[in-house]
């Protein structure tokens, strides 16, 4: 009887197990807006103003390549590069 007893309860959980119940299911979306990612209430900046944003990015991104070429040919380590990079941004 000791040895039947497992065997029955790992049939039953077997069998509770190939039968699916509804609640696994996913249950159907009730928001059908469409997601854009876009969230209405955020604003954009004037035209002016990203305009002399994407001038200071530029200026900056410029100091940074000229950084890295600098830290590459005076051969920093890959290791050190970041952060001498970051300091020659900030000094110039």
């Amino acid at each position: 009887m000791m040895k039947f007893a497992p065997f029955v309860i790992a049939i039953s959980v077997a069998m509770s197990l190939a039968v699916v119940p509804e609640s696994f299911a996913q249950a159907p979306a009730t928001d059908t807006a469409p997601v854009t990612g876009i969230k209405p209430d955020r604003t954009t900046a004037p035209r002016a103003v990203r305009e002399a944003m994407k001038k200071r990015e530029a200026v900056i991104r410029k100091k940074r390549a000229e950084c890295r070429a600098k830290a590459k040919a005076e051969k920093v380590s890959l290791f050190k590069r970041p952060a001498y990079v970051k300091r020659c941004v900030a000094q110039s």
